[in-house]
């Protein structure tokens, strides 16, 4: 589906219903301010939406508001530490701290306790992250051609040599990316960061289309996701038809369907 496809069908999510109260805001989180876009919802749910490593809310291309509508749940996406409008945080912060305070935000604004946390590209770690922390609230995942740990350990160091270095950082995003890249080792060879031993529901969503531009690579890419959807018995792997690595922009209804699907255990 092209991207203007993808968007009329998140128009006509939209208008699946009356659209939910939208609630943009900036939270103190201890020394630098979180801003999220909160679509409350009626149903005792909370969608999470983890954005890709250098991304924002607005990487999402509407898929909060269309989720929004579509489940009746409270769907909240956010701003990690200096991307879009939150506050840049301290140099230390690890993904294991982000989390900790998206947790402590999302009770503090109220939100329904059970959790479906969505998760694309980088931002699919920090999910599983969220599972393994918070496994009471953490009723599901749905994984959007995430990066995971095995295919950093099949492809060695690929990755590394991929990502942008910002040896002198000037903006708050450089510093927040450059952040992501300084912790990503350690974070990638902690066993939170695995999903082996997760027992929930797990939906996970793999380009449809190669964009690596290595036929190795692809072929581990593509792997690594068959072996997250194989490891447990109530987790399955969905092809995004037509689509890169843009999941969001290019088969938004993917994500919508895959959260749908996990509505109904989320509220057991």
């Amino acid at each position: 589906m092209p991207s203007c496809l993808g968007a009329l069908f998140v128009l006509s999510m939209l208008n699946a219903q009356p659209p939910p109260a939208v609630h943009d805001t900036l939270v103190d989180v201890g020394g630098y301010a979180m801003h999220l876009v909160v679509h409350r919802g009626s149903q005792p749910v909370t969608v999470v939406m983890e954005s890709g490593g250098g991304d924002d809310v607005e990487g999402w291309a509407g898929v909060d508001s269309a989720l929004a509508g579509r489940t009746g749940a409270t769907v909240v996406a956010y701003d990690r530490a200096g991307f879009g409008r939150s506050g840049t945080g301290p140099a230390n912060l690890t993904p294991r701290e982000q989390i900790r305070q998206l947790h402590e935000t999302l009770e503090r604004l109220g939100t329904p306790p059970a959790r479906i946390v969505v998760g694309t590209s980088y931002g699919g770690m920090l999910a599983v992250l969220h599972a393994h922390l918070y496994p009471a609230n953490v009723r599901g995942l749905v994984l959007a051609d995430p990066m995971n740990p095995r295919f950093v350990r099949a492809t060695g160091d690929f990755v590394y040599s991929t990502v942008q270095r910002i040896e002198q950082p000037v903006t708050g995003r450089d510093t927040a990316f450059a952040r992501v890249v300084r912790t990503f080792p350690a974070f990638v060879r902690n066993p939170s960061a695995g999903d082996g031993d997760l027992r929930i529901p797990i939906v996970v969503i793999t380009a449809g289309t190669p964009w690596w531009g290595k036929p190795d690579i692809e072929r581990a890419w593509r792997a690594s996701h068959e072996a997250v959807a194989a490891a447990g018995p109530d987790r399955r792997l969905v092809v995004a038809e037509g689509a890169r690595h843009l999941i969001a922009k290019e088969r938004p209804e993917t994500i919508v369907e895959g959260v749908v699907s996990l509505m109904a255990a989320a509220q057991e």
